[in-house]
């Protein structure tokens, strides 16, 4: 059988153990057959091996539900497996629409990215981070409009808002630093690095505390917003930080929401885009903070 066709037999498993709640292995055979996928019970099995051994997805049997689940504290980060399952599954959605018709990308419209440089430039970053290589590029300030050599050891690549971050640690520092891709060029890979990524493995953690990519102001808390029914659907279908808990509805028809992390700017622009259908209600300094943006954007206005 073909590489592609064992590919997508693979998404189709993952996918459905991660959306349904300990299906059977009838289950999965029987999913597997409607989507045109006909295997035996020990193919199944070697695809579910071949998923743990090639993804770091561990894929337990539970006999007290017989059925299958996702070990999420075995398995590498889910949350950042799926999102590159779902690019995978878009990529080959398209790709077979536009074998069966050339025009199909008249009836598809994507985000304006075109001007996004630097994309070209994954792929090399991929292979230094990989073989534990140095990078050397020029690296472009926005905000200082200054343009600057680099030597850095990267140890990850970051999505955020439809544009990607290489995060590493530059030549004699001893932290991390984050550079946009876009504002990258002159891209050469360079000699193996001595720099170790589990020295910095408490500073890669602080990601995982935020939206975005500032980590750099404070600690995380406990934070609480008040939002109305219309919107509630949205951040329960795209949540906002893994943290994020949704409370049952009030008698007004609205939902506490709680996450811990730390309130950096990534996070108040989330909380500004909502607009009126958020208020935050602790912590109070973080209630202040969106108040006197809101203020000052309404005196503007006058």
């Amino acid at each position: 059988m073909a590489t592609h066709i064992i590919s997508r037999r693979i998404q189709c498993i993952i996918q459905y153990i991660y959306d349904f709640h300990y299906p059977s292995k009838v289950d999965l055979l029987n999913f597997l057959k409607d989507k045109d996928f006909i295997v035996s019970p020990r193919t199944l099995e070697r695809d579910i091996e071949r998923i743990r051994t090639d993804f770091g997805l561990e894929i337990v049997y539970s006999k007290a539900h017989q059925g299958y689940f996702i070990d999420k504290s075995k398995s590498v980060k889910v949350e950042s497996f799926f999102k590159f399952l779902e690019i995978v599954t878009v990529a080959d959605i398209l790709s077979e629409s536009l074998k069966d018709s050339n025009k199909m990308l008249e009836y598809v419209s994507f985000d304006d990215s075109k001007n996004l440089k630097g994309i070209d430039n994954l792929k090399e970053i991929l292979v230094a981070i990989n073989q534990k290589r140095k990078l050397h590029f020029v690296h472009e300030n926005f905000w200082r409009n200054t343009l600057k050599n680099y030597e850095i050891t990267p140890l990850f690549l970051k999505e955020y808002e439809n544009r990607w971050y290489v995060i590493g640690v530059p030549k004699e520092l001893n932290e991390i630093r984050t550079f946009g891709i876009d504002r990258i060029s002159e891209l050469k890979l360079g000699t193996l690095s001595n720099v170790k990524r589990s020295h910095f493995k408490s500073q890669l953690k602080n990601f995982d505390d935020i939206i975005g990519l500032d980590f750099n102001q404070g600690k995380p808390t406990k934070i609480r917003l008040l939002v109305d029914g219309i919107h509630i659907k949205y951040m329960r279908s795209l949540p906002l930080h893994h943290s994020q808990n949704i409370h049952t509805e009030n008698e007004k028809g609205e939902f506490f929401v709680d996450f811990f992390l730390i309130p950096n700017y990534e996070f108040i622009t989330q909380i500004l885009k909502i607009g009126s259908e958020v208020e935050v209600i602790y912590p109070t300094e973080l209630r202040d903070e969106i108040k006197n943006i809101l203020t000052k954007s309404l005196n503007k206005y006058k």
